[in-house]
């Protein structure tokens, strides 16, 4: 009991901290929250050196860049320092005037570089704020020499109204300035975060493949530190110099020049630092100059390489089934005709030599059968070699592949079938395959449907006229109710269309069919 009262009153206790637990917890996430504005108050900060860096640097280039306004200042300078020495020479300037004069000669040149300044150089503030001492120096020098006569309170009146107005012009400008500097700042900070934090690789290469800007995403796919890739072309670095299609890379920048249109979605092959490669599919953008020469080329890549396995993994998937339909006929053509041709052989050995002893003369037709069906049985293999090899069916002759499979229909459905042949064809692949695949479909139709006792192919070759007849006497059939629903009849309507022959079908009920086929060189070439 003592156990039970003190576990009560544990649970009592732990059930009063869960109750006044709300203001310690309001504490600890205004802990939390004041450790996150901590961290984004730094890392605004770090942007704002990386940025104040990146200008310095800006800064730092430009005045390596000489400003034609340096030059005017020097230039205008010695052109009043020669005049005042001709002017004092020639005696039309004393010498206690000379200093007087170079006063208003130094507040002119002030303004008149202010002035050229503020139209020909971007650095306008910087240059308006020379005017105001350039005004200065002006009055101060018409001042002295006109020996601050009774016009002088007006001349001074009149300098410090230009004076004022002028200070306004500048910082109206300075503010204007200072406004447009902060924008720009503010979306280079986005620009720069957007860039960091993209989950795709972005970069820039010159103008012979030199990469000349690349995002943090970027450099940690690859693997790369900074110093490694900046400055370094892509082939070699994330290109590898041969593909495993073969191809070389040396060229990209020159092919997306000429081609920009191409390489909008572009698959290729990339590598990376530890030498695993990785499909990016990449949009290549050429930036081009005011005189539309190339300047540089912006690449944006997305990761592929899981897209490319399950696509490859998917074809390898369709050719493995493929191959397994492809067995699985194989194996039932097999059964179908081989094996039970060779079944029925088999049997017919087993009885011959008792029949013989019998009667001889049906030994005879016995043997004779078994001769047949074994033909059959070899013309029915050779047959599946040729689905097996579509080499060697583009290699035999039409008569030859013509025999095959009427040893093949003997052997199988124990029809007789008649084979002539007149003259050498002489024919296109593709029309000699064709017209197999027509009498393969034909003959196939005898054995199954039509309840032939016999059959006769005949094959006439001219120099360019090829016909094909195969006539049996079947149950026949009406050709204009099974055109329309036999898979059959399409095949072979569809083979003769593809090489420009003419099939006729002629059929009915208890007569038998015959199925023509004509070919001739010039209609082929027409229809092609």
């Amino acid at each position: 009991m003592p156990d039970e009262k003190n576990t009560e009153e544990n649970e009592y206790d732990h059930e009063d901290e869960e109750y006044l637990s709300p203001d310690g917890r309001i504490k600890e996430l205004h802990g939390e929250l004041w450790q996150l504005r901590k961290e984004q108050r730094r890392q605004k900060r770090k942007q704002y050196s990386e940025l104040w860096q990146l200008r310095r640097e800006q800064n730092r280039q430009k005045r390596k860049q000489s400003s034609p306004g340096r030059y005017v200042f020097w230039g205008l300078m010695l052109i009043l320092w020669a005049v005042l020495l001709i002017l004092t020479d020639q005696k039309l300037i004393g010498p206690d005037d000379l200093w007087k004069y170079l006063l208003i000669g130094l507040g002119s040149i002030f303004i008149i570089q202010t002035i050229f300044n503020y139209f020909t150089s971007a650095e306008r503030t910087a240059s308006l704020s020379r005017l105001i001492p350039g005004f200065i120096l002006l009055f101060v020098g018409i001042g002295f020499l006109s020996n601050f006569s009774a016009a002088w309170p007006v001349v001074l009146i009149g300098a410090g109204v230009a004076v004022i107005f002028f200070s306004w012009f500048a910082q109206r400008e300075i503010e204007k300035r200072k406004f447009t500097q902060e924008t720009l700042l503010e979306s280079e900070i986005k620009y720069r975060h957007i860039i960091d934090n993209a989950n795709s690789v972005i970069m820039e290469i010159d103008t012979i493949g030199n990469i000349t800007f690349i995002n943090k995403y970027g450099i940690d796919f690859f693997g790369f530190n900074e110093n490694e890739i900046m400055g370094h072309n892509m082939a070699g670095t994330i290109l590898p110099y041969f593909t495993s299609a073969g191809q070389v890379p040396d060229k990209l920048v020159e092919n997306v020049a000429a081609d920009p249109g191409k390489y909008l979605h572009y698959e290729q092959e990339n590598l990376r630092k530890n030498g695993d490669k990785v499909w990016i599919t990449w949009t290549y953008k050429p930036i081009f100059d005011e005189a539309n020469h190339l300047k540089e080329v912006l690449c944006i890549g997305i990761d592929s390489t899981q897209q490319k396995k399950a696509e490859d993994q998917a074809a390898e998937q369709l050719k493995e089934k493929t191959a397994e339909e492809e067995r699985i006929r194989l194996a039932r053509d097999l059964h179908d005709a081989v094996s039970q041709t060779l079944f029925s052989t088999s049997l017919i050995a087993e009885v011959l030599p008792r029949l013989w002893e019998r009667n001889k003369d049906e030994g005879l037709k016995k043997l004779e059968e078994v001769r047949q069906l074994t033909r059959g049985a070899l013309a029915e293999m050779r047959t599946l070699l040729f689905e097996l090899r579509p080499a060697a069916l583009a290699d035999a002759e039409l008569s030859d592949l013509l025999r095959q499979l009427s040893e093949s229909v003997i052997g199988r459905a124990r029809v007789p079938v008649t084979l002539e042949v007149e003259g050498s064809c002489v024919i296109p692949t593709d029309v000699k395959i064709a017209l197999y695949r027509i009498a393969q479909e034909a003959l196939n139709n005898i054995a199954k449907h039509s309840g032939a006792t016999r059959a006769q192919i005949t094959l006439h070759c001219q120099p360019r006229l090829v016909s094909l007849d195969i006539i049996d006497n079947g149950h026949g059939f009406s050709v204009d109710q099974e055109a329309s629903g036999s898979f059959g009849l399409g095949n072979m309507k569809e083979r003769a269309n593809q090489i420009g022959a003419v099939l006729k079908i002629e059929s009915k009920t208890g007569e038998g069919t015959e199925i023509t086929v004509k070919w001739q060189s010039n209609a082929a070439e027409g229809s092609k």
